[in-house]
Formats: structure tokens, sequence, C-alpha cells
């Protein structure tokens, strides 16, 4: 029987991967460091065309373009737009960062995002994840000319991210073992038949482990505000809006196909992880001053929030986590677009305390500022208040009431951290100059986000179909294939 290669399912990372060493290569011999941001726009709105137009389908058995994955590679695509274009802002500013090599390290992670999402067995998943994360290594140590400790914060991220790694080769070996197989249909099929059900339950939690480092859920968190602090500010926004949103869609992904018979049992070990991930993130957010290491420590809560739909183990949880993270990768680059704005300024007023009179100065950053913390906080009319709503209601409808209500008053905690931020920025006062200016680069982002996170908020229902339609559309091309 003669194989063939379907390349043009493939074709957007092929181009991804081109371009990025196409960068690469070219970068020492061009002085205006511009062309990295125009080339990356351009390959990036070719891949949304991409993505609407190419047929679905199966490279090998190791990798499949469906209804999922191209939904939220779309999603990805267009976020990743809006952080190139916070980066050609930031970059203007910081002129000692290599454009060439920042725009080449970003695309090479977006390929490894895109064959996670894609990925059918676990060996291709774990290397794309691993494509995916080395980049950002060394995207943080690009920092090092403005920032001395991003060497730090790169290294600390290396570190458990290799620790994660092992923990992921350990899963791998252990199912391996007793199932002969890596792809996630054919492990399903095992546990089908009832085979070494405890045996893969626990190899499930070593790779749980690896991407509960990836998402810094507790106790895996640490290494989370030193690197986000370190990284240049748009990269901040790429490790918590877009590498978070590709590592727990695919592990969404993964519990569907390969782990549904498990389902339940991994949403019981994951209550305590959850749990703990909301009330530390939001308890350590309190005590910041830097606000992005606030936003650093509000991100392990919120990925606790997205988490919370895989303990109802039930598939509108499923969708509402992907919802979740969705909405908060719109509220991370919003949020990063505003502190661009500011960092480019004085980078002084990140420091919370700092940002006193801000209002006076610039009320229209400040009233985007109060959008994006409302959301944050998850306080009604806001994407963040229909995201945090729509996972306690699945929860509650799975039965659990109690992790519901524990989770809704860590919520109540938690708002304190936005809230703060808005005090200094309208009550507070201080004198300093401000000489601001907008430019395309600032407003299309934040405008295009804050328009999002109301429209929203205000009415959910077409957005909260296409993650649920897109989620119904793949479990029922699984499991009913004709």
């Amino acid at each position: 029987m003669e194989i063939t290669l379907n390349f043009s399912v493939i074709l957007t990372e092929i181009i991804f991967i081109l371009i990025s060493s196409f960068i690469f290569l070219i970068d020492k011999f061009v002085k205006n460091k511009n062309y990295a941001f125009y080339i990356t726009f351009i390959t990036l709105i070719l891949a949304c065309y991409l993505i609407l137009f190419v047929p679905f389908g199966e490279f090998t058995y190791s990798y499949k373009t469906d209804f999922y994955s191209s939904t939220l590679k779309l999603f990805l695509v267009v976020g990743t737009l809006l952080i190139s274009l916070i980066s050609y802002n930031y970059l203007q500013y910081y002129i000692n960062l290599n454009s060439g090599e920042y725009y080449g390290l970003m695309l090479f992670s977006i390929v490894g995002a895109f064959l996670m999402l894609s990925g059918m067995d676990l060996v291709t998943i774990y290397l794309a994840m691993e494509l995916m994360s080395f980049p950002v290594y060394f995207l943080i140590a690009l920092n090092y000319a403005y920032n001395r400790p991003s060497l730090e914060g790169a290294l600390k991220y290396f570190i458990v991210g290799s620790l994660g790694s092992v923990f992921i080769l350990i899963g791998l070996g252990i199912i391996y073992y007793f199932t002969g197989t890596f792809i996630l249909q054919k492990i399903s099929q095992n546990l089908e038949k009832s085979l070494y059900l405890r045996e893969l339950l626990v190899g499930f939690i070593f790779i749980l482990i690896g991407f509960s480092i990836k998402l810094s859920l507790v106790p895996f968190h640490m290494w989370a505000p030193d690197a986000y602090e370190s990284a240049p500010v748009p990269i901040t926004s790429f490790i918590a809006g877009i590498v978070k949103f590709a590592v727990i869609a695919t592990l969404v992904k993964i519990i569907l196909i390969g782990f549904n018979s498990l389902r339940i049992e991994i949403g019981e070990v994951l209550i305590p992880i959850i749990l703990a991930s909301i009330l530390v993130g939001n308890i350590m957010a309190i005590k910041q001053d830097n606000i992005i290491r606030m936003l650093a420590y509000s991100s392990i809560a919120h990925a606790g929030y997205a988490g919370l739909g895989l303990v109802s183990a039930d598939y509108i949880g499923y969708s509402f986590t992907v919802f979740y993270m969705l909405v908060y990768l719109i509220m991370a680059i919003g949020t990063f677009s505003i502190l661009v704005f500011l960092a480019n300024f004085k980078r002084e007023l990140l420091h919370i305390p700092s940002m006193a009179s801000l209002c006076e100065k610039t009320p229209f950053v400040s009233l985007l500022l109060l959008v994006f913390m409302f959301s944050l906080a998850g306080i009604p009319p806001t994407a963040g208040f229909i995201a945090k709503f729509y996972i306690f209601m699945s929860l509650i409808k799975a039965k659990y009431v109690w992790v519901a209500l524990i989770a809704i008053l860590f919520a109540v905690i938690g708002a304190y951290p936005y809230l703060r931020v808005l005090k200094v920025v309208y009550m507070d006062k201080q004198e300093f100059e401000f000489k601001f200016k907008y430019d395309f680069t600032f407003l299309i982002p934040v405008c295009i986000t804050v328009f999002l996170i109301i429209i929203i908020g205000i009415y959910p229902k077409p957005w909260t179909d296409i993650i649920y339609k897109t989620m119904y559309f793949y479990i029922t091309s699984l499991f009913y294939p004709y």
C-alpha cells in the first residue's frame, strides 16, 4: 500500500519555519531591524488565510488538522498578531533588543504551539511543547541588555521546564509499558477494555505534572513571577496568553481523545491543585507592588479558574475551560498593551504606587486600565465575569457545588489586587510630568481587546457557541467518524 504525505495540511507550520529561519539568516546583514516586524506581520496574516482555507486531514498518524485545532490556531495567530504590534511599539524604545531574533524566536514558538494542538500522539505533543518552550527561554534572556536579572528568570524557567519534561517522559514510559503505543486513540481503546486503569492513571498524573509546570499551577509556580518580570513586557503577555492557552487546550485534547475513560478520576486529582493555585495566586498577588509580578501571581489563579472546567469532568466544562483561557488571552494582551505604553514612557510606572494621578495625566489609558482590571477581577458586565460564571455553573451542574463555593470565595479575595491598582490610579495623588503619544501599534491592540471584553461581557452567546460547537463537532468526528 502506497502512503502519500499531504503537505498542504502542514503548510502553515512549514511557512513559519521557513520565514523564521530566513529572518535568522539575513538578520546580521540588515541594518534597519524593522524588516523583521513587517515580515512577521505579513506571515501571520497569511497564516490566518491558510488556517481558514486549508482542508482538514492527516499528515501522518501523529498529526491531524481538524475543527478543534484549526479554530484554536486561528485564535493563537490573531493573538500573536496583536502581540507583534505591541512588540513593534516596545522595540522602538528598547533598541538594544535584537528585533530579528525577537520575531524569529516568536515564530518558532508558534510552530510548537500549532504542532501541540494538532498532535495525535504523546511523543509529538511532548516534542512540540519543547519547541514552543525553548524560544521563550531565549526571549526572556534577550532582555539582559536592560534587566540583568533576566538571565536568572530565563534560567529558572528553563530548569523548571526541564523538570517538567522529565516528569512527562516518565509518564510516557509508564503509558508505553502498559499499552505499547503513544497514539492517543489506541490508549483510549485500552482504557475502554478496562486494562491497566490504575497504572495508566499514574502515568497520566506524571504528564499532568509536566503540564502543570507550564501552566504555573501550585506547587510548580515559583518560576512565574521572576520569568514574567525579567522578560520584555510583550513577551510576558505571550507567556501568559499564547503559551498557556496552547498548553491547556492541548491538555483538554489529551483527556478527550486518550484518557476519556479516566476523566472523572483526573478531575478529582486536580481539585487540590486547582484550589491551591487559585488561593496562593490571589493571596500572593495582594503583596506585590510591581504590577507585572502582581499579574504573574494572578495568572496562576486564572490558570486555576480555567482548570475548574477539567474538575467538572464534563464536555461542557471542557468547553468553558477553553473559553476561559480565550478570554484570559484577550485580557492579557490588552493589559500588557497598556503596560508597554507606560514602560515606554518611564519603566518606574510599572511600580503600582508610582501610578498615582495617572487618571489626570492620561484619562483614556486610565479608563482602559479600569475595564481590564474589572474584567480580571470578574466584575460585570465584562468578559472576565462571564467566563468565571460559566466555569462555576459547569461545576455546579457536575455536582461539585462545594468546589464552586470555595472557588467563589477565593475569587472575592482575588478582586483586591486589581481594585488596589484602580484605587492608586484614581484616588492617590502625586506630581509628575507625562508626555505621551498614541500610535497605531498601541491603539489597535488595546481597542480591539477592550471592545471584545465588553462585547463578550454583554453578549457572550456567539463566543461560547464557537467554542462549544467546535468541541461538539470534534467529539462527534472522533467517535462517529462516518
